[in-house]
């Protein structure tokens, strides 16, 4: 009896050195720029010991509170902008609404001509929480060709992915190597199953599917928020170019038709029928120009002010109005227009939904006919394309006085107009302005356009995908697509095990081949459930729904594993109809392996442990102890909940297979051998979840299956 007692302790006492030694493990820190581990230790579990705000967080925070002295995150360096881009020489600061960093070629940040791409961290802008809401945190470069230049994964707590291929690799770099090159526009998931699964998948990490589709999902995500920030186009549809830069005179601008022009005389107006057009007597160029402060009253015609700008001239008094236009949301009309500064300004940055226009005129005809009213319509001017005609707003107009550089006109009228997203207007289609010239002669108003498509060498082509990404679609929908195999596959597995649990007073009556179905049920459930589909639920995958409506995750993590979440809800079924039994014995890959092996050394004649009631009733207690602890523990930090639920030797032997830390496997092997002797040794003693499925089945409502004694009525 002593020796029956030491052994015990002996069991228990190397439950939590293993679990001790787990957590020990996991404390290496990586190196600081690329965020992999260091290359004179081995790879293991980066702990976030505090979870905070991520550093850009903190970082701009502090900015808007007024702090100085305030430095850009660890992340923000030129080491690592040139794994993503090689032939980076120089960053930006972290900036912006939805943070990034300019990554650039060369040394010009204003003209925007050398910039590469962007760089950003996914907790900024998106959710960042993988299996059991854990934090993680990566950093992404995105090219101006939507396509991703590389991912680095900086901090996570995921312990399972701090692991080495069969090839020796480890599994983390080799997982975010594959976004290189990938076109944010076309879906791309996470393949689950172990074959390749065509276009628009990357391989996943084994035994850690949630955290890589949860992983996948916030890259994919954030590089689309960021893409449209910086007006990078999320479709295949022919959108304008507003990266590319070309320096361009006014002259050559017009002649390529990038500004369109109108020019009305006062002889243009008599020969269309229009005698007394109300026009004003003003100079027809900007009096800012001028020496003379102007008086009171009406503009002083030119001819009374002097000049004081070299090439400075009055229009001719026959001139009624120059008129030109242009779209400035592309950066060779927008910045040789507007120069760099106004630029960034009025139009860098803002909705790629909306229109915005350069209008300057020469001449004596305002564009503005009632120039006392501060809001309302334009009611000289409007934009139509198609049926559509949109009246430019007062309340969409900004007043510029001018336009930067020497090679322009003095222009008396000059502003911009912004077209909100919602009038429709397309700057890729052709448009006109409209342009009513109004009469001092009741019903002699006219009309005027100015016919606009822009130039072909601004826009940038389709390039025929297929298939284009949904921005809107839940990260958990892409694995339930790629899973649709093996959730067929589950589902008959279950509709199998149904018909057999209907039936089982039949089936038993049959030993022989119900003992044959069983073993090769079980093998089924070790072999396909287990080791290929991940199909093995543990206390973890539990511990993360019971602490939902505390931690509130979201639908994306508690969705994305749905093998899992069939399995769950076809058990939570089963304890209503047959109680914990239907799980336990017939559906734990673990339990399945430790079953065959019990069956294995029985057939082999090693002697079997049988302990008396007397010992099962001192420990079969230790399970609801365990499985009370990691509840309280789970309620505290699911980060600690995931080192303490390796209590489970599940991760080890059927998500891994054995492909572990040593101290793992042989905590597994352990177990198993002592399972060979003493009859489910961990099922009865040790397992939380066999708990928690034990608790579960208090909720049967029916009888169909019997138990131990009824079946030994039936002779088997």
């Amino acid at each position: 009896m002593f020796r029956v007692v030491s052994f015990f302790k002996y069991i228990f006492a190397v439950n939590i050195f293993f679990i001790l030694l787990s957590s020990f493990s996991y404390a290496q820190e990586r190196d600081p720029i690329t965020g992999l581990p260091i290359p004179e230790g081995e790879y293991k579990y980066n702990k976030l010991d505090d979870v905070k705000d991520s550093l850009t967080t903190s970082y701009i925070d502090s900015m808007r509170a007024g702090k100085w002295g305030a430095s850009d995150p660890d992340w923000v360096n030129l080491d690592l902008a040139k794994t993503f881009f090689p032939d980076a020489a120089m960053i930006g600061f972290l900036e912006g609404d939805i943070p990034t960093v300019s990554v650039m070629s060369g040394e010009d940040l204003n003209t925007g001509e050398d910039l590469l791409g962007y760089m950003f961290m996914t907790r900024d802008i998106t959710m960042s929480r993988g299996f059991s809401s854990q934090i993680f945190d990566i950093v992404v470069g995105l090219g101006l060709d939507g396509k991703l230049t590389g991912a680095t994964v900086v901090d996570h707590l995921e312990p399972i992915i701090g692991i080495y291929t069969e090839e020796g690799e480890l599994v983390l770099p080799r997982f975010t190597k594959q976004y290189k090159g990938i076109d944010i526009r076309m879906p791309t998931r996470v393949g689950l199953l172990k074959k390749t699964e065509g276009a628009g998948t990357i391989d996943g990490i084994s035994a850690a599917t949630v955290s890589a589709v949860l992983f996948n999902g916030a890259i994919l995500r954030a590089a689309r928020v960021v893409a449209l920030s910086k007006g990078l186009r999320l479709n295949d549809e022919p959108v304008i170019d507003i990266v590319n830069f070309q320096p361009t005179g006014f002259k050559d601008l017009i002649e390529d038709g990038s500004v369109g022009r109108l020019t009305l005389t006062l002889e243009d107006l008599r020969e269309l029928g229009m005698q007394d057009p109300n026009i004003s007597n003003r100079s027809g160029v900007n009096d800012i120009y001028r020496y003379k402060a102007l008086f009171a009253g009406n503009t002083p015609v030119a001819a009374e002010q002097k000049e004081v700008r070299k090439g400075y001239t009055d229009t001719p008094r026959n001139l009624v109005i120059d008129l030109f236009i242009a779209p400035v949301e592309t950066p060779t009309i927008g910045r040789n227009l507007l120069g760099n500064q106004w630029y960034d300004i009025f139009v860098a940055g803002r909705d790629t939904k909306e229109t915005t226009i350069v209008l300057a005129a020469l001449g004596r005809y305002p564009i503005d006919g009632e120039p006392n009213m501060v809001s309302g319509p334009f009611k000289r001017l409007a934009i139509i394309q198609g049926e559509k005609k949109f009246q430019l707003s007062k309340d969409h107009y900004r007043n510029l006085n001018f336009l930067k550089g020497q090679d322009k006109p003095f222009f008396a009228d000059s502003g911009l107009f912004r077209i909100p997203a919602d009038a429709g207007i397309d700057p890729v289609k052709p448009w006109k302005l409209e342009l009513l010239v109004e009469s001092n002669i009741e019903g002699e108003d006219k009309k005027f356009y100015i016919d606009y498509e822009l130039n072909s060498k601004y826009i940038i082509q389709p390039d025929g995908l297929d298939v284009i990404a949904s921005t809107d679609d839940p990260i958990w929908h892409a694995a339930w697509q790629s899973q649709k195999l093996n959730l067929g596959i589950l589902f008959t597995t279950l509709l199998i095990l149904s018909l057999a649990m209907w039936k089982v007073d039949i089936l038993v009556q049959y030993k022989n081949y119900w003992k044959a179905f069983r073993y090769i049920f079980l093998a089924w459930i070790l072999i396909w459930l287990g080791w290929y589909a991940g199909g093995q639920v543990t206390i973890l995958s539990i511990l993360t729904w019971l602490t939902a409506p505390l931690l509130k995750p979201s639908w994306d993590v508690l969705l994305s594993d749905p093998i899992l979440v069939s399995l769950m809800a076809f058990v939570l079924v089963s304890f209503v109809i047959w109680g914990r039994g239907v799980f336990c014995g017939w559906l734990c890959p673990f339990g399945s392996m430790q079953e065959l092996l019990a069956k294995f050394a029985k057939f082999i004649r090693i002697p079997q442990l049988k302990l008396s009631h007397a010992w099962h009733v001192r420990l079969w207690p230790i399970k609801y102890f365990l499985l009370l602890a990691l509840v309280a523990i789970g309620f505290y930090s699911m980060a600690d909940a995931n080192v303490a639920t390796e209590i489970e030797p599940f991760k080890t032997a059927i998500s891994m297979k054995f492909n572990r830390e040593w101290y793992f496997v042989f905590y597994a092997v352990f177990l198993l051998g002592v399972g060979l002797v003493v009859e489910r040794f961990f099922c009865r003693f040790l397992c939380p979840l066999g708990a928690f499925m034990a608790i579960g089945g208090k909720l049967r409502i029916f009888s169909i299956l019997k138990r131990r004694k009824q079946l030994q009525t039936l002779n088997f």
